[in-house]
């Protein structure tokens, strides 16, 4: 596998380029890196097969809509995603091949309806539905804590501890994490050790995401608001876009 991490801002988009075929797929896109990705694929060799957006992006404008119509690419986007020019849609668990490559999109709602993230090989993209230390918010149109809840504790954090984790954004210059160390020191996922059990056992997904809410910022979530990253499960007040 071919791969390249583009950053832009907080912001984190992802190239990777099958090193047989040398076809290739473009993850989350930022509008201004367009030119960019198309120098940086033209460097390694890649011809840039499908451009992928993990769900509908509120804090920066994607550039699948410009670069598949310039590239004659399909968008790819999850199935109940509301993008007009999206043209591939995936449903949960279904697999997108790329060249020898197969990526296989995991439907994980909650931050938004249409938010997926996508296996491939020994990482995830997660989107905004699982951050470095955090997880996306929930005010968002579509956001929804309880489809957090079950995103995350009945799919996502039960994949391959070991399976690296590529978010959306990140605002602190971390590149990636894992499964596990999530699991183990996310201070947003309520641990199943002697000290957190008792907070979730018995709890229903919405109490838990809200009685979670409530502990650590004092306050309902809906008198909260923050950019995209810096608003979780457990909501934290920042600007648009800003650190978590």
């Amino acid at each position: 596998m071919i791969f390249e991490q583009i950053a832009t801002g907080g912001c984190q988009s992802y190239l990777l380029g099958c090193s047989d075929s040398h076809a290739a797929v473009l993850i989350d896109p930022n509008l201004q890196q367009s030119d960019y990705y198309l120098g940086l694929a033209a460097r390694e060799g890649l011809r840039i097969r499908y451009v992928l957006d993990t769900h509908t992006h509120a804090d920066h404008f994607s550039a699948a809509k410009e670069l598949g119509l310039k590239l004659g690419a399909p968008v790819v986007t999850h199935a109940l995603s509301p993008a007009p020019y999206a043209n591939f849609r995936l449903a949960d668990g279904e697999i997108l091949r790329v060249g020898g490559m197969r990526l296989k999109a995991l439907h994980t709602p909650g931050h938004t309806r249409d938010s997926m993230c996508v296996l491939a090989d020994d990482r995830v993209f997660t989107g905004d539905t699982l951050l470095i230390g955090a997880t996306g918010r929930t005010d968002l149109p579509s956001g929804d804590p309880d489809a957090l809840y079950d995103s995350l504790f009945n799919s996502l954090l039960k994949l391959d501890p070991a399976l690296k984790v590529y978010p959306a954004h990140d605002y602190k210059g971390r590149s990636h994490s894992t499964i596990g160390a999530e699991i183990e020191s996310n201070p947003r996922i309520c641990r199943d050790d002697e000290k957190t059990q008792s907070r979730c056992a018995g709890a229903s997904h919405r109490s838990a995401a809200h009685q979670y809410e409530r502990r650590q910022d004092g306050g309902p979530a809906s008198q909260r608001r923050g950019g995209e990253g810096s608003l979780h499960i457990h909501v934290r007040t920042g600007g648009a876009g800003g650190p978590q």
